[in-house]
């Protein structure tokens, strides 16, 4: 989520979330222009989103729309104010020692490059266990190619190290290959254990080998073998299937204490947004999730998608 959503709909605890609270209530936040800064219109995806975006335009301004705009854009100048506040310890070369800083500007200069590299990040949840308090998840929005050369073949078959040691792994390689090399949907699905061979997620229900991630979702990985096979016959086209090189495993409940802080906000979507490949979208895929959730968060990404020059 934004840092803007994070702060505001994190811990009431943190002490962000109360200088937020105090500034929105402060003499020093112009509210006279909120609403009005807060029009704008996303690219439909379908005929359906369209005239959803209509309705939504029709009522610029609901409480709802009104509310979010209020404390979206009070977050937004109350983290520039800290941020130049930050800034203005930085030596000649740039370098800011993190030890004349406060506790309070430490901790949201670390929300602040966490949140830089996560940025709009859209992850699946493939693996969860509550009593142990671990999870791995992969971020399903991160391409990384879409045709395979016989290095990102070998990668994404046998991981960084892996090697062809007898003839059964070179005519694995070969069939692989002749499969996916002309359309292939490769992802960066995390930082941790990169150097292993890809996850393969899909949607086939019936694909041998294969497993789905969490009773009634629909959504499967495994079964490469029989990829293999289907494309070759004719049976599935190559993107029917997305790999994953690499994902974010958490332990203890850091996924809880994330979603907690306001890091991320579960949500249960549909099986389509997540499948498919994220090639050449009208909307980007963390927009449109948020879009199909609606209320809040539909609003926390129109205002995000302000920011964003490139899809103006």
């Amino acid at each position: 989520m934004p840092l803007e959503a994070e702060i505001y709909r994190g811990s009431r605890q943190s002490t962000l979330y109360k200088k937020l609270q105090h500034f929105l209530d402060s003499d020093e936040y112009d509210r006279t222009s909120i609403v009005e800064r807060s029009k704008v219109k996303l690219p439909a995806a379908s005929s359906k989103q369209k005239d959803e975006d209509d309705e939504m335009s029709s009522s610029s301004f609901s409480p709802l729309a009104a509310k979010t705009a209020f404390w979206y854009r009070g977050a937004e100048k109350l983290l520039k104010q800290e941020l130049e506040t930050i800034a203005a310890y930085a030596n000649a070369n740039g370098k800011i020692d993190a030890e004349s800083l406060s506790k309070d500007s430490l901790e949201l200069l670390q929300l602040y490059m966490d949140q830089q590299q996560t940025w709009q990040e859209v992850c699946l949840v493939i693996e969860r266990d509550e009593k142990r308090g671990s999870a791995k998840t992969l971020t399903v929005n991160r391409p990384m190619a879409f045709k395979l050369s016989e290095s990102m073949g070998r990668l994404v078959l046998n991981g960084a190290y892996g090697m062809q040691k007898n003839g059964k792994d070179t005519q694995d390689f070969v069939k692989f290959l002749s499969a996916f090399e002309s359309a292939c949907g490769v992802y960066v699905g995390g930082p941790d254990n990169m150097e292993e061979p890809a996850t393969m997620i899909h949607g086939i229900s019936d694909l041998p080998g294969a497993q789905e991630i969490s009773p009634g979702t629909g959504i499967y990985k495994g079964g490469l073998e029989a990829a293999m096979d289907g494309v070759l016959e004719g049976k599935y086209k190559p993107l029917d299937f997305r790999f994953f090189i690499g994902h974010t495993s958490y332990t203890g409940g850091e996924l809880d204490r994330a979603v907690a802080r306001g890091s991320y906000q579960p949500v249960a979507t549909c099986r389509s947004l997540i499948l498919k490949q994220c090639l050449r979208l009208p909307k980007p895929l963390w927009h449109e999730v948020l879009e199909f959730c609606g209320g809040e968060l539909r609003e926390i990404s129109k205002l995000e998608f302000m920011k964003r020059e490139d899809l103006q």
